[in-house]
């Protein structure tokens, strides 16, 4: 074979080769996505599966107003309330992985998957990093006739059933702290879930139900404007910021559970991408304007990032699914 033989023959088998490389991609699977030495050049959507007004929409209403500055660009909130988060994640996942999508990832995001079946999975978000850790409290409306916690539990007690308790939806995180509470102190109340904490807030100012179980910040603007009030946390102690509420232990009840809020990416996002927003985040959360707005609106934050809170969601959501198998919660067990 002649030199110039070889050459083309290389050429043709370096071509069929580079052919074959392209249809590996498509065939079996995604090629990897270009990095943009500039990212982000446009702004980055956030997923909220629960409506306007609760407690994480509140979290990322708050970060939306400083976070620019380390993001390099704006957050835009997306609120897909009801169906106890599943639509909002079920759409997610025909969502690209390109670094401007990310969604909230919050103790919800796992309960729910342990109650029911879902289209989605554990696996299919990457844990970007943990913003808050909150614990549940209960709230009343200003002129109910239960003063303590202890109160709604003899009411519970005198008449199973009848004491309608609103949460933040059906096997979401103050559900399952509801029923776990329930439980604890050997009552029954009459469960209704709501499309999120901003209306389960509502319903209790309107005196839709008798109480509510959520957490902060849900429901500190309605104590402030003497709409609502606090018989008890479910913390090992009284919050820093609102002292005057007695926790469930001080008042003979031995329970306390609370839940995180944080964020995810869609998997397959870049971690360079993962890594700009997660630093970002943890940056705002470290700002003294930041950290002001966060007190007024009652946000607990707490940072755990990178592997450990990956490591963290893994064993919430072991917790979470041993937890409503051992009592026969929800319909997927």
């Amino acid at each position: 074979m002649s030199r110039f033989q070889k050459g083309l023959t290389g050429c043709l088998i370096g071509a069929a080769l580079a052919v074959l490389l392209s249809a590996g991609a498509f065939a079996g699977g995604e090629a990897e996505p270009e990095i943009e030495p500039d990212y982000p050049t446009r702004s980055i959507e956030i997923m909220v599966p629960w409506g306007a007004g609760g407690a994480t929409d509140i979290v990322f209403r708050t970060f939306a107003s400083v976070i620019p500055e380390y993001l390099g660009t704006s957050i835009l909130i997306d609120n897909q309330p009801g169906g106890a988060a599943v639509p909002g994640y079920t759409e997610a996942l025909g969502r690209e992985g390109d670094g401007y999508y990310f969604v909230a990832w919050a103790t919800p995001s796992l309960t729910v998957q342990h109650m029911r079946e879902t289209p989605f999975s554990v696996d299919d978000f990457v844990p970007v990093i943990n913003l808050q850790t909150a614990p549940i409290w209960i709230l009343v409306p200003a002129d109910s006739p239960y003063e303590t916690l202890v109160d709604l539990v003899e009411a519970a007690e005198a008449d199973p059933g009848r004491i309608d308790l609103g949460n933040a939806g059906a096997g979401g995180g103050t559900h399952l702290i509801a029923l776990a509470f329930e439980e604890e102190a050997g009552v029954e109340f009459n469960h209704v879930p709501h499309d999120g904490g901003g209306p389960a807030v509502i319903a209790a100012v309107g005196e839709h139900v008798d109480a509510i179980s959520v957490g902060p910040p849900e429901g500190v603007a309605q104590m402030e404007g003497d709409e609502l009030r606090a018989l008890a946390v479910f913390a090992e102690e009284r919050i820093d910021d609102f002292p005057d509420i007695p926790t469930a232990v001080e008042q003979g009840i031995d329970f306390t559970l609370g839940q995180w809020r944080g964020i995810a990416a869609p998997a397959g996002t870049p971690q360079e991408y993962i890594d700009h927003v997660h630093d970002a985040f943890k940056a705002t959360m470290e700002d003294e304007t930041f950290q002001t707005l966060a007190d007024n609106a009652g946000i607990i934050t707490d940072y755990i990032g990178g592997e450990e809170f990956i490591e963290h969601v893994e064993a919430d959501y072991e917790f979470w699914g041993n937890l409503i198998r051992e009592r026969g919660l929800g319909e997927r067990y």
